[in-house]
């Protein structure tokens, strides 16, 4: 039987932390929560189409902090500013940052961050230079929303389990 006595509520000024919280992978801090509602992800791809199926499909997950940009300057300010807990990166980009390049960055930075690598081409140079730089996944386009969501489900279980 629950107890009907009610308790006054304080909101805390930070999130609770959990079993996720404040993880330390490679001395960066993963300051991510278990709850999927909580997952900040960073959608960086040149196709306006392709980012439009990413974000329908992380957002019918309920995945509400969906953010997403077409070229590897953008990625990087905001990842810098909005702190994502997942990027979904495209290898190959116009500009003066592709996808390696822009994983090369992010591998730098002092936060740890889930990267999963989008090509058109899984070339087997593509593979081996993601691969080296310890990518957490590796989609190739096209994509559909089973294979996003497999995506989804394999980087809360290694980041929550």
């Amino acid at each position: 039987m629950r107890s009907t006595r009610s308790r006054p509520r304080s909101r805390p000024s930070s999130p609770r932390p959990n079993a996720c919280n404040n993880r330390q992978i490679e001395g960066r801090s993963m300051p991510w929560s278990c709850d999927p509602n909580q997952i900040r992800i960073l959608i960086v791809d040149d196709d306006p189409m392709l980012r439009k199926l990413l974000r329908s499909t992380l957002e019918s997950l309920e995945h509400t902090a969906v953010l997403e940009v077409d070229s590897g300057e953008e990625a990087l300010e905001r990842f810098r500013d909005d702190q994502p807990h997942l990027v979904f990166l495209d290898i190959e980009m116009p500009g003066e940052l592709n996808g390696i390049a822009v994983l090369d960055a992010l591998r730098k930075s002092e936060q740890a961050v889930s990267i999963i690598m989008l090509t058109a081409h899984s070339t087997v140079q593509n593979v081996q230079q993601a691969a080296a730089r310890n990518v957490d996944g590796f989609l190739v386009k096209p994509l559909n929303p089973d294979r996003i969501q497999k995506a989804l489900e394999h980087f809360h279980k290694s980041r929550c389990a």
